[in-house]
C-alpha cells in the first residue's frame, strides 16, 4: 500500500486515533527489551500522563458509561496507557514474563507490578467493534475490584487486523509521588493511604545491604523514611493489607540508591533451561547482588542444594495432586548431615531464571534472606513443571545456611589461655599455670566431644575424668560448644580454686551449630 494512502485508509475505517496518535511500541534487540517512552521520576498517579480521551479511548469509555449502571466506573491510568502502548511491540503467544511486566511497571511509576495482560490481534479495524469487547473485559474485571484502572494500546497490524493491549489493575493504593531514584546519602519519605476495601497496611522495607524494617501504620494511613547510606544498590518496598481477612499486597517496588534505574531488561531464552543450570545461574545472581552491596558471596554446598532440590520437588508433586505439603527443612537437613544455627529458605514457582531473579529480589523478607550476613553456604533446587496454562515453568527452592569455617585449633587453644588469665586476673583470682597433662586429657576429652556431636555418653565421661584424681587433689571441668569459644572465658567455672590450668580444644559437627563447631574443654585443678 502506497504510504500516502494509509491515513486516509485508517479515517475511512473508523480508526482515526490510530493514525492520529504516534505509537511507541518498545524494542527487542538480541534478547534485550527497551521501552522507547521516557522513564517516570516517580512513583504515583502523574498528571501530566494521561491517557487520549479520542477514538478507541473514547468509544470505550462511552460503552463503559453505558454498562456501569450508575456506578462508579472503571478510570483510566495514563501510567497503564503508557505501559500497554510499549507493550504493542511484544508478539509472542505467551503472557509477558514477570521479569519484563515488573520492569516495566516501575518504569512507568506504577508501585505494583501489573498482572492482569491482554495482548491479542482482533480481525477487525472498527473502532465500534473494537471497543465492545474492550468495555466488557474492563466490566469482567471491575466486578470483583473495588477500585479498577486499565490502560490501553492499539495498532493497525494489516488490513483487517488490529493489535490490542489491555492492562488491568486494582487502583486501592494512594501513593504520595516518591522518587523512583535518590542520591548516595540522600532520603525521602514513603506515605499514602490505602483505600476502600483494605485495612491495616503493614510496609516490609529492605535496604540496599538487605536489612529488614517493618515500621508500622495508622489505620489505613502509612509513613516511613527512606534513606539511602554509603552504598549504590536498591531499596525494595513491600506494603500488605488486609482485603476483607486475606491478605494482599498493593504495592512491591524498588528504590535506587546512588544509581540509575534500569532502561532495558533481558529477557528469558525461549526454552527452560536444564535445572543444574537454571540453578547455578539463580546462585550467581544472588552473590552477584550480595557483591554489589559490599557483602562476602556465599559458598555453594552441594548437600544443602540437594535438600532444596528434594524440597522442590515435593512442593511439585503435592501442587499436582491439589495439594499443599509442609516440608521440615531443618531435618531433611539434618538427614544430609548439615547442621547450622541458621537456615533460611525462599520458595516460589517461576517461568525462568530472570522471573525468579524477579520473584526474590522484589520481596524484602526474600532479599532479607540472601542479604543475610549470618549465611556462608547456600543450595539452589529446581523441580520442572508446567504452570496454570500447561506452560514450562520450576518449583524453586533457595536454602542459604551458616557453616563455620575451619579453624586453627592450636592458635585458638592460645588465646583461650590468655582469655581466661585475664579474667581470673580481672577478678583478682590466683593466676594459674598450664600442665601438660590436663592439656593433654583436655585435648583428648575434646576430641572425643566433637566426634559425639556434643553427646558424649555419660560412662564415657568418667572414664575419661576418672584418671585426672589419680595425680590431682581437685579437677574442675568445663566443657561444651559455643559459636563464640572464647565467651568460655566468661564462664563463673573459670574462676574456681586451682593452681594448675589445661585447655583441650577440637571441631566437629554439632547438632545446633553445625560443622565445624567449636568444642572446647577446660580443666582446672590442684595436685597432690
Amino acid at each position: 500500500m502506497h504510504p500516502t494512502r494509509l491515513a486516509p485508509l485508517l479515517l475511512a475505517c473508523g480508526c482515526a486515533g490510530l493514525a492520529a496518535n504516534k505509537r511507541s511500541p518498545g524494542t527487542i534487540a538480541n534478547g534485550v527489551f527497551t521501552p522507547t517512552l521516557p522513564a517516570a521520576a516517580s512513583y504515583g498517579v502523574d498528571p501530566l500522563r494521561a491517557c487520549p480521551t479520542h477514538s478507541i479511548h473514547g468509544e470505550v469509555a462511552s460503552k463503559l458509561k453505558d454498562q456501569s449502571g450508575g456506578k462508579p466506573l472503571p478510570q483510566p491510568d495514563g501510567r497503564l496507557c503508557e505501559l500497554a502502548d510499549t507493550l504493542l511491540s511484544w508478539d509472542s503467544a505467551d503472557t509477558p514474563p514477570d521479569s519484563l511486566l515488573s520492569f516495566l511497571s516501575f518504569y512507568f511509576g506504577v508501585p505494583a507490578p501489573v498482572r492482569r495482560v491482554v495482548i491479542t490481534n482482533i480481525e477487525t479495524e472498527d473502532v465500534r467493534m473494537l471497543a465492545a469487547p474492550l468495555a466488557d473485559g474492563i466490566m469482567s474485571f471491575a466486578a470483583t475490584a473495588s477500585m479498577p484502572r486499565y490502560g490501553l494500546s492499539t495498532q493497525w497490524v494489516r488490513k483487517g487486523t488490529t493489535r490490542i493491549v489491555l492492562l488491568l489493575q486494582e487502583g486501592t493504593l494512594a501513593l504520595d509521588p516518591l522518587p523512583r531514584k535518590l542520591a548516595m546519602g540522600a532520603q525521602a519519605t514513603l506515605s499514602g493511604r490505602v483505600t476502600e476495601s483494605l485495612d491495616d497496611p503493614k510496609l516490609a522495607i529492605a535496604d540496599v545491604a538487605g536489612h529488614l524494617d517493618t515500621p508500622q501504620a495508622s489505620g489505613k494511613a502509612f509513613k516511613a523514611e527512606l534513606k539511602c547510606g554509603d552504598k549504590a544498590g536498591k531499596i525494595v518496598v513491600e506494603i500488605r493489607a488486609d482485603e476483607q481477612g486475606s491478605e494482599t499486597v498493593p504495592a512491591n517496588f524498588p528504590v535506587y540508591c546512588g544509581e540509575e534505574p534500569p532502561t532495558s531488561v533481558a529477557l528469558a531464552p525461549a526454552r527452560m533451561e536444564e535445572p543444574a543450570a537454571f540453578e547455578r545461574k539463580i546462585f550467581a545472581q544472588i552473590n552477584a547482588e550480595r557483591t554489589a552491596a559490599g557483602l562476602g558471596p556465599l559458598l555453594w554446598d552441594d548437600a544443602v542444594a540437594g535438600v532444596a532440590r528434594a524440597v522442590s520437588e515435593a512442593r511439585r508433586d503435592a501442587m499436582k495432586r491439589g495439594g499443599s505439603v509442609t516440608s521440615d527443612v531443618v531435618h531433611r537437613l539434618k538427614q544430609a548431615e548439615v547442621m547450622s544455627p541458621v537456615v533460611l529458605q525462599n520458595s516460589a514457582q517461576t517461568r525462568s531464571v530472570e522471573d525468579t531473579a524477579t520473584r526474590f529480589l522484589m520481596s524484602p523478607s526474600h532479599r532479607a534472606n540472601y542479604m543475610s550476613t549470618e549465611a556462608t553456604h547456600a543450595g539452589v533446587g529446581v523441580a520442572p513443571t508446567t504452570d496454570a496454562q500447561g506452560k514450562p515453568s520450576a518449583v524453586v527452592t533457595e536454602l542459604f545456611v551458616k557453616e563455620l569455617p575451619p579453624i586453627d585449633v592450636s592458635a585458638l587453644r592460645e588465646k583461650l589461655y590468655g582469655a581466661l588469665a585475664r579474667k581470673r586476673s580481672d577478678a583478682r583470682a590466683s593466676a594459674l599455670h598450664k600442665d601438660g597433662t590436663l592439656e593433654e586429657m583436655a585435648q583428648r576429652y575434646a576430641a572425643e566431644l566433637a566426634a559425639a556431636r556434643g553427646e558424649l555418653p555419660k560412662a564415657r565421661e568418667r572414664e575419661l575424668s576418672s584418671p585426672l584424681y589419680k595425680g590431682f587433689l581437685t579437677v574442675n571441668i568445663l566443657g561444651g560448644a559455643k559459636n563464640e569459644p572464647l565467651e568460655f572465658a566468661e564462664e563463673p567455672g573459670v574462676l574456681s580454686n586451682g593452681k594448675l590450668i589445661g585447655v583441650g580444644v577440637a571441631q566437629g559437627a554439632h547438632p545446633v551449630l553445625g560443622k565445624n563447631a567449636v568444642f572446647v574443654v577446660v580443666f582446672i585443678g590442684t595436685k597432690k
